[in-house]
């Protein structure tokens, strides 16, 4: 039980977790739309206008902080054009805010890795045999992307469980009601058996997502199929 309600810690668990679920999944959903557009355009137009422009938006998105950027999406937004809540757990909107500001480091993150996978497999012989044969530039794309996925789909596995375990900065901001706002509070209360629960939690879900990118990765590589 907590120490300072005396309410069984798992209840206060199931209580906070789905939030913390939905907030994770939006941010998820945005990583993988945004990442793999701008990953895939900078590959192709690579040197181009273009391409040096999300590369600059990915690089402002990697140095700017959770909370800085949380703060001044809130006070543009929401303050100044009111357009969406500023805190809390309330609609559809209210979850926009806090997934596009948890999201961003990992949409620069695996911009970069897609971008650079895909130049890296655009050299290789393969590539070149393929357009020798006439295939069409969509076919190829389609196969330069596949084979560029297996170093994304490695982070994936370690940055799923941080997506969960980070979300306590953006939920502490946005008064988001989740796992991760428990444990802060918890922290300043000194209540150590919700501290220890949330450990076990984020430990459990970084074993439980390397198994499935292992899996997820034999799935999509035939290759590693005979490692298992």
């Amino acid at each position: 039980n907590r120490y300072v309600d005396d309410k069984p810690v798992l209840g206060e668990i199931q209580k906070a977790l789905p939030a913390t679920l939905v907030l994770a999944g939006a941010a998820l959903c945005l990583t993988l739309v945004c990442s793999l557009s701008a990953g895939i355009v900078c590959a192709l137009y690579e040197g181009t206008f273009l391409d040096r422009l999300i590369r600059g938006g990915v690089f402002l998105g990697t140095a700017m902080p959770s909370f800085w950027a949380g703060l001044l999406l809130m006070w543009l937004f929401a303050v100044k054009l009111d357009l969406v809540p500023t805190s809390g757990m309330d609609g559809p909107s209210s979850v926009l805010l806090p997934a596009v500001t948890l999201s961003l480091a990992y949409i620069a993150t695996y911009t970069r890795l897609i971008r650079a996978n895909m130049i890296q497999n655009k050299q290789e012989n393969y590539i070149l045999y393929a357009r020798v044969r006439g295939l069409p530039e969509r076919s190829i794309i389609r196969h330069m992307f596949k084979n560029s996925l297996q170093a994304s789909l490695t982070a994936l596995g370690m940055s799923l469980p941080k997506l969960i375990a980070g979300t306590f900065v953006v939920e502490s901001i946005f008064a988001w009601p989740g796992i991760g706002r428990l444990c802060v509070a918890a922290i300043f209360n000194r209540d150590f058996p919700v501290i220890q629960a949330y450990v076990l939690i984020m430990a459990v879900l970084f074993i439980v997502g390397n198994v499935l990118v292992d899996i997820l990765s034999a799935a999509v590589d035939p290759r590693l199929r005979k490692e298992f």
